[in-house]
């Protein structure tokens, strides 16, 4: 039985064989990290991902094999100095130094250069990162329709003061040291859903555990009962991230009608529905998140309709695999005209 819960990344590596199987190739599957396998035939293309296997099983295929680079992110440089950026930035606001926590370890840049073309998760915008590259395609993340009836006697009114982070590993990379700094003192509600390691737990351990309005509840399951009795109290799921294709976290918080508070790094396009955190400083993430406390009820619901709408069409399963063959399709054709093949001339 196939995952039907967690598209990011278990959906994803379900529906790229399916989108390659309505485009008429047959497919073999290697995880990313399988170092061990190496190609014993001709193929037709090879889409690779993470620079840990890309060059070692490019340099085993036929120099006419088209490549395809998949990158769940921006560019894994820009990735790495916007995390530094942070680490940086924290020893310097409470005088510790903390280790990497989304750092991109192996380079990925031999497959950046070599590929006949690089398909991205993100908007336009995360397809600038690799601008020294060719053939960038962006597409949008997705998530699995819900079925929850939840959000029909929501009260708008009430969830404008609770705001949801709910996001995996990486509390630096994705803000909520700042976001923890920003919710000291204001009228308003923060409930932490994340795997907290004891590095950052000893820093904020105040915050995190003596702080009335911020609320630590650590992991928690998609889709469960608490997760919905979440989703019912908040209007706003809030992601000071650095750096992102697009957070597959947030995008399920908006299938359920959570109102996103996010900047630029995380790459989904707000439209009039969300809400743009212009920088991700802790004055700023105040002063937004206070502003949107005092959003009136019917402006909230006006916003959750074009969330969840957005979220059914431009953030669904259906659109990720269009896209994604639609890229492919653009890729390779492109391909052909620079480098036709033999039979063709």
């Amino acid at each position: 039985m196939r995952d039907r819960v967690l598209f990011s990344n278990h959906g994803i590596a379900q529906e790229i064989p399916h989108a390659l199987n309505e485009l008429g190739f047959a497919v073999d599957i290697v995880n990313y990290d399988n170092t061990s396998w190496l190609p014993l035939r001709e193929y037709d293309l090879f889409i690779g991902h993470a620079g840990i296997n890309f060059e070692r099983i490019s340099r085993r295929l036929e120099e006419v094999t088209p490549r395809i680079y998949f990158a769940t992110g921006v560019y894994w440089r820009e990735l790495n100095v916007q995390e530094a950026r942070r680490l940086y930035e924290l020893a310097l606001r409470r005088g510790y130094l903390l280790p990497p926590d989304r750092f991109v370890r192996h380079n990925e840049e031999y497959a950046n250069q070599i590929a006949d073309g690089i398909i991205c998760l993100g908007n336009q915008e995360a397809a600038k990162t690799y601008a020294p590259f060719r053939n960038v395609i962006a597409i949008n993340n997705a998530t699995y329709p819900i079925h929850w009836t939840g959000l029909k006697a929501k009260d708008f009114s009430e969830g404008r003061k609770h705001f949801l982070f709910f996001s995996g590993r990486g509390s630096i990379h994705k803000g909520l040291d700042r976001l923890l700094e920003a919710f000291m003192g204001i009228d308003a509600h923060l409930y932490v859903c994340q795997h907290m390691e004891p590095d950052f737990m000893r820093i904020y351990r105040h915050e995190l555990t003596e702080t009335p309005n911020i609320h630590l509840l650590g992991f928690m399951k998609m889709r469960s009962s608490e997760f919905e009795r979440l989703a019912a109290r908040c209007n706003w799921v809030i992601l000071p991230t650095c750096a992102e294709g697009q957070p597959g976290s947030v995008i399920e918080c908006m299938a359920y009608g959570l109102i996103p508070i996010l900047p630029d790094a995380a790459n989904i396009d707000l439209e009039d529905w969300g809400v743009r955190l212009p920088d991700a400083d802790v004055g700023t993430i105040r002063s937004i998140v206070e502003q949107a406390s005092q959003m009136p009820a019917e402006e909230c619901g006006r916003r959750v309709e074009g969330v969840i709408t957005a979220t059914r069409n431009a953030y669904s399963v259906d659109n990720f695999r269009v896209s994604f063959k639609a890229a492919v399709s653009t890729i390779l054709t492109t391909r052909e005209l620079i480098h036709p093949s033999t039979e063709s001339q």
